[in-house]
């Protein structure tokens, strides 16, 4: 081989050599580009667009009511209540004694006026504070009878049987007030059997009026039947 040939073989050898050398080169190069696009996402989105986390301001526990907000409902004072059952006042036992007891017993009277003035109804103490006091005790036809004075008006029954409206009226509104006397006794009173409350006239000669001294005599209107 002449040396002009060796010289060619040399130059082609290091051309061939320096093509290697920068294809590998660009080869390597495209290689770690490669590898930096593909870790690239990755890397973006945990630097770039990171999971925020809640700051302190999002994570702050919702506020507790204030004290006033828990406060609690005031309850009612004692004196908008009810007193309690063991300070209502009790309505006194009923008096188990007979009508002839009651009637000859002294203080029974003004027991029962004092029942009616605490316990009764507007009517009832219109209508007792017009008696007296017990007039007596008598068994009559087949009913025990209690009488007892008033100064309620004596009745005309002769202008009554004439035809008198005002006598009639008087005599209809006595036999009313006898009624709601009845209906008071018989709150006061343990009946023992049905018994007849004969109200004397300011004379004490005639019934001013007359009603059934009964369990029920309120729902009654003081009817005997």
């Amino acid at each position: 081989m002449s040396n002009n040939e060796s010289a060619l073989g040399c130059g082609a050898l290091v051309i061939i050599a320096l093509i290697w050398s920068m294809a590998s080169q660009c080869g390597g190069s495209d290689d770690k580009s490669d590898a930096a696009s593909t870790a690239k996402p990755s890397a973006t989105a945990s630097v770039e667009s990171p999971s925020v986390s809640p700051t302190p301001e999002h994570t702050r526990p919702s506020v507790s009511p204030t004290p006033e907000h828990t406060r609690p409902s005031v309850s009612p004072t004692p004196n908008r209540t009810s007193p309690p059952a063991s300070l209502t006042p009790e309505r006194p036992k009923k008096v188990t004694m007979t009508l002839a007891e009651i009637a000859d017993t002294p203080g029974t009277f003004e027991q029962f006026r004092k029942f009616v003035a605490k316990h009764g109804t507007a009517r009832q103490k219109k209508a007792v504070k017009h008696l007296k006091g017990w007039r007596g005790y008598e068994r009559k036809l087949f009913r025990p009878a209690l009488e007892v004075s008033s100064d309620y008006p004596t009745i005309d029954y002769e202008a009554i049987d004439d035809g008198d409206v005002v006598e009639l009226d008087k005599m209809m509104d006595l036999e009313k007030q006898s009624q709601y006397i009845a209906e008071a006794f018989a709150a006061w009173w343990e009946i023992d059997e049905t018994a007849t409350l004969q109200v004397l006239d300011r004379g004490g000669e005639y019934a001013a009026g007359t009603a059934c001294i009964r369990p029920d005599s309120a729902e009654k209107e003081g009817s005997c039947l």
